[in-house]
């Protein structure tokens, strides 16, 4: 088969969660024996917009549009008609079996229509956020609150990029359109799942999929905890606040005698925020995963939005570290209370610093955790190509 898959980012300029695992499905997809190319972006500022980048990356051939301009008014997050043309073009030319789309923020939600309309190609979709239902993709609102329910009212209040009535009403209408148009949606979780099914997708063209991991690549060391042991905590990803960066803060300001090390790329906030006990350790790259987990005892995934299925847990449970997580979406998913690691209250210091309190003044009661259930690639890519097989 040949297979065109878009995703707005793609490594290696790209490096999160859903850029990581495109990166993988691609590579395993070629490994399986499929022709696999990439439509992506680019963000040049030292080159005018939409100029085409053809590079082969890792064995992956990959188109790439540079869109550097990030002052979007709210159409421009659904619509580009230059960029619909690049991609119209670059189907001719590959003229592929099956296009597969990850995310279309920052690229066009007609390259869907595109696909199915004009060149009649079966789409897959893997719903990596909430972005078809939410123009910030996370269903926070604009008090930092989950959102109750995508509607007209609510995302013309919430949406940074101030839109009229009409225009909410003409994006809402645009995306009910290429929801009906998608063949098959893939979903990593029962909670984007579920949400999907309640935004009127038929529950038969949604498939439960967890991601697919790399699994040589992390190796596994499951430690043996102490009492007496002092622990050291961590957090990976991106630091931004839905990823409940503030609840980890004010739960370690509290705690001066444990320690937290944060792993991902953050700005002028760090003299705002280091502490002696909380210490920004800088970004890293994906390759580095499996040796930072090693670096520190226990994993804090604290973000107060309805996460996916978020990769670092599963890296965690890889690796063989111990994950305290939110009580929400596709973090409790994962994380089985007791069981398979710790989950606290969302968005509750206290609670979160009563659950390290005790874990680090009992450490052995971690040698009890099992661990959780993580899905290699092989496996997932093989029901994806059963997938594309089906529609074809």
């Amino acid at each position: 088969m040949k297979i065109l898959k878009v995703i707005h980012g793609f490594p290696p300029d790209y490096m999160a969660g859903s850029e990581i695992y495109s990166y993988h499905l691609v590579k395993e997809l070629q490994k399986q024996g499929e022709e696999v190319s990439v439509f992506s972006r680019a963000e040049n500022q030292f080159h005018p917009n939409y100029k085409i980048y053809r590079e082969n990356f890792d064995g992956i051939d990959i188109l790439r549009v540079n869109k550097p301009k990030r002052d979007y008014k709210y159409s421009d997050k659904f619509f580009d008609l230059e960029m619909d043309q690049i991609f119209r073009d670059e189907v001719k030319k590959i003229q592929p079996d099956i296009i597969h789309f990850g995310h279309l923020s920052h690229l066009s939600t007609n390259l869907i229509e595109i696909a199915k309309n004009e060149f009649h190609i079966p789409v897959v979709y893997t719903i990596h956020d909430f972005w078809l239902f939410c123009v910030k993709g996370q269903m926070i609102n604009q008090d930092g609150n989950i959102c109750e329910k995508p509607s007209i009212e609510n995302c013309q209040k919430c949406s940074p990029y101030i839109p009229s009535e009409s225009e909410v009403k003409h994006s809402f209408k645009q995306i009910n359109k290429i929801v009906d148009l998608i063949d098959i949606f893939v979903s990593p979780s029962h909670t984007l799942k579920n949400f999907f099914i309640s935004q009127g997708v038929p529950k038969e063209k949604i498939v439960f999929s967890k991601y697919g991991f790399a699994k040589d690549k992390i190796n596994f060391n499951k430690k043996v905890f102490t009492k007496e042991q002092k622990l050291k905590f961590g957090f990976m990803g991106r630091v931004i606040p839905v990823k409940g960066i503030s609840t980890l803060i004010e739960a370690f300001n509290n705690m001066p005698n444990e320690n937290i090390s944060i792993y991902g790329n953050i700005g002028n906030e760090k003299r705002f925020l280091e502490d002696a006990n909380i210490q920004f350790m800088g970004g890293y790259t994906n390759s580095e995963i499996g040796v930072i987990l090693q670096n520190f005892d226990v994993l804090i995934v604290p973000s107060i939005w309805l996460e996916n299925s978020p990769l670092v847990i599963q890296e965690a449970f890889l690796s063989g570290t111990p994950v305290i997580t939110s009580n929400i979406g596709g973090m409790a998913e994962l994380v089985k209370d007791k069981k398979t690691g710790f989950t606290f209250e969302v968005d509750n210091s206290k609670d979160l610093e009563k659950l390290i309190y005790k874990i680090s003044n009992n450490p052995e009661i971690l040698n009890s955790l099992e661990s959780g259930e993580v899905v290699s690639i092989q496996e997932d890519v093989q029901k994806i190509r059963k997938i594309y097989k089906e529609l074809l």
